[in-house]
């Protein structure tokens, strides 16, 4: 596991998890920092990821383009989960409104995101 400032990271079952911080508001700054923390664990390996995104409180126009771009390098499929009503407007609205290089989804339980995960697992 490794614990950025914004957000934990580990690898389990071929599936990197991503666990945003609590009030984690998502600007520029805060985005480039975790592709950089990101992309330095995975270590130029490709995966799946489940992101929870319950922390998050808000984000930027740019820190959500940003990461749409360059954020998902190394990303084979990417699914968002989140209980938070807060968390899940901000991320139906950026599903809506860019377009996604890698399949991407939006969840309110873990079991769904890593259902939608699962055929990405073993893609080379």
């Amino acid at each position: 596991m490794f614990e950025g400032r914004y957000g934990k990271y580990w690898i389990s079952d071929d599936i990197l998890f991503v666990v945003y911080k609590p009030e984690l508001v998502l600007s520029l700054k805060v985005a480039k920092q975790m592709v950089r923390d990101r992309l330095e664990f995975q270590q130029n390996l490709e995966y799946p990821v489940c992101c929870d995104l319950s922390g998050v409180t808000d984000s930027s126009s740019e820190a959500r383009h940003y990461l749409v771009q360059e954020g998902t390098l190394l990303i084979k499929a990417l699914a968002f989960y989140t209980t938070s009503p807060v968390a899940g407007r901000l991320t139906e609205f950026y599903l809506k409104t860019l377009t996604h290089k890698v399949p991407t989804e939006f969840f309110t339980k873990k079991s769904q995101a890593l259902n939608f995960l699962e055929p990405y697992i073993d893609m080379k």
